[in-house]
């Protein structure tokens, strides 16, 4: 009406930490499709996230990542997550809990672990520069 034009998207996150009235959570990017590839993206901070039971894969030409792969217990049987998406744990997003989210499932327990761990490591990174 106004020449305005409103731009929304979907974004994907894994909760890393509970805080009083917010969390913090990690954004899942499949940049467009080529993961750790594209341009300026730094394959250490990454990790692959797939669906429990499909198994995780480097997409053709990507080059080994250095964190494990996370698995997701989806919330139903018709949540997907696309080949190409991976958690970048050096981004931290403050999330308040009155915003609007669909629950995709929970992180598989056994790699609850692997999942705070890496966060910690590329927060301390941030801190310590």
């Amino acid at each position: 009406m106004y020449g305005q034009y409103v731009y929304s998207q979907i974004r994907r996150f894994v909760v890393v930490q509970e805080r009083r009235g917010f969390c913090y959570a990690c954004p899942i990017f499949t940049y467009g499709g080529r993961a750790t590839m594209k341009s300026g993206v730094d394959p250490s901070e990454h990790a692959i996230i797939h669906i429990n039971g499909t198994p995780p894969r480097l997409l053709l030409g990507e080059a080994q990542l250095e964190k494990q792969p996370i698995a997701v217990m989806p919330a139903r049987s018709d949540v997907k997550l696309a080949l190409a998406s991976r958690i970048n744990f050096g981004i931290q997003h403050p999330i308040q809990h009155n915003v609007k989210v669909k629950d995709l499932g929970d992180v598989r327990e056994e790699d609850m672990p692997k999942l705070i761990g890496y966060w910690r490591i590329e927060r301390n990174k941030e801190l310590s520069s």
